[in-house]
């Protein structure tokens, strides 16, 4: 994994992140399950967008843990060590 820790434009806390893929869960459970009653056989569409969402939402969550610790010295030594 190529990690970047000199971004130009900055990651949003983790806080806010897990807010914003809570806010994007719940809006799409309800696209999901819709999308389901009226046609159940789209199931493994279904089952696809659910899983690129928390793909999605498990990259978010990562770039934040990683800014969140983006500037202690361990992961900038590491860092360093990798170039």
């Amino acid at each position: 994994m190529l990690v970047h820790t000199d971004a130009k434009s900055p990651v949003p806390s983790l806080a806010a992140i897990l807010a914003d893929v809570d806010k994007q869960l719940k809006d799409l459970k309800d696209v999901w399950g819709q999308r389901l009653k009226e046609n159940p056989a789209s199931f493994g569409t279904v089952e696809v967008d659910v899983h690129q969402t928390m793909q999605q939402a498990a990259d978010q969550i990562v770039a934040g843990l990683l800014a969140q610790v983006g500037q202690q010295a361990s992961l900038q030594d590491a860092c360093k060590k990798s170039r």
